[in-house]
């Protein structure tokens, strides 16, 4: 993997206001970065206010304290999804971060508001994990709202983000494909994920309360993949990409080393010329769009992605809304209360 001299400020950088729309204050955030102190120690520094909060949902729990033992089990389950998040310099400490926050969250969400369970999909002789939360408004069958994450985001992050679907009376379902978080034992991330969807979509059929009117939201390199695997999803309604891409091996040269490391590690490379190699596969061109409405949402001052990426995606979709906020980053978290409403209204109405 290639190496900074200042890769813990490198990732602050790009991702604190990612750390804070999650759910993490950025003087919390900022306070276990002092306290890593160089990168080498930023697994274990998050690590270990994981296990604080961790701690406080057990002592909750032993109290019968559930609402605040839920929201301490999702505390901890952010820090632990921090700690392994762009670490790629120990991928035994990157696992062991990683399973942590899966239990965390397994445990925290039937205490959350509203509660959710996680699903076990059978997909290619494995399974794909996936969060799903019904909301308290509206009546059953709900509508469904599938997010997808990003390169190296996982469902565990999305609690925040699926709030806004959950308020305007629709279910959620952050899904790990392949590739993502749990979906890692699928293999690699793939260009097309439209199989992987439709074995969701099949399965959620099966669930009571949930309606067949079905949206995609896909945050940044998910984003992309939710707008390639649209055509291959039953009943969907509307997609929206928040911060994608139309070609992945354009934009190769202008990213980031943290960025690049993120790329080998996701796609599965040995190297960062086989990752090269294999990111000529996530591209738009030569495919087709689904025929639903479709929202394209990106920060005119994205620095992984471009906005002319944007631009591409919205001509190849035929019509799609294209909102691009000048003052936006990657994924718009310095904005989030301008995005994710907009996302969020933009599937309700689709859907309701």
């Amino acid at each position: 993997m290639a190496a900074t001299e200042n890769r813990l400020m490198e990732v602050a950088g790009h991702w604190l206001p990612r750390m804070e729309v999650a759910g993490i204050p950025s003087t919390t955030a900022k306070a276990v970065m002092e306290a890593a102190g160089t990168w080498e120690n930023w697994c274990r520094a998050w690590t270990a206010e994981g296990e604080r909060h961790r701690a406080a949902g057990e002592e909750a729990l032993s109290l019968g304290r559930r609402v605040t033992a839920g929201e301490a089990f999702a505390r901890a389950s952010l820090f632990y999804h921090f700690a392994q998040f762009m670490f790629f310099d120990d991928i035994a400490q990157k696992n062991a971060a990683a399973r942590a926050k899966c239990e965390a969250y397994a445990r925290a969400l039937p205490m959350l508001d509203p509660p959710g369970e996680i699903l076990s999909i059978p997909f290619e002789g494995g399974v794909i994990r996936a969060a799903l939360r019904k909301p308290v408004r509206g009546t059953a069958p709900y509508p469904l709202a599938i997010l997808i994450p990003g390169s190296d985001s996982t469902k565990e992050e999305f609690p925040a983000l699926e709030a806004h679907f959950l308020k305007r009376g629709l279910a959620t379902l952050s899904v790990d494909g392949p590739g993502q978080g749990e979906g890692r034992s699928l293999g690699p991330l793939r260009a097309d994920i439209g199989p992987a969807l439709a074995a969701v979509v099949e399965h959620v059929h099966g669930v009571p309360g949930i309606a067949d009117g079905i949206a995609l939201v896909g945050m940044a390199f998910g984003g992309h993949l939710a707008l390639r695997a649209a055509g291959a999803v039953p009943g969907l309604k509307a997609v929206v990409s928040i911060n994608g891409f139309h070609d992945l091996a354009a934009m190769w040269p202008g990213f980031p080393p943290v960025y690049r490391d993120n790329m080998t590690y996701a796609l599965g490379a040995a190297d960062m010329e086989e990752a090269a190699e294999r990111a000529r596969a996530f591209t738009l061109a030569g495919t087709l769009p689904a025929s639903c409405p479709m929202l394209v949402i990106h920060g005119g001052k994205d620095r992984i992605f471009p906005p002319g990426e944007a631009e591409r995606c919205a001509a190849w979709a035929g019509g799609a809304e294209l909102v691009i906020y000048p003052d936006g980053n990657h994924v718009c978290n310095n904005i989030a209360w301008a995005y994710r409403p907009m996302a969020a209204d933009f599937a309700a109405e689709k859907l309701t």
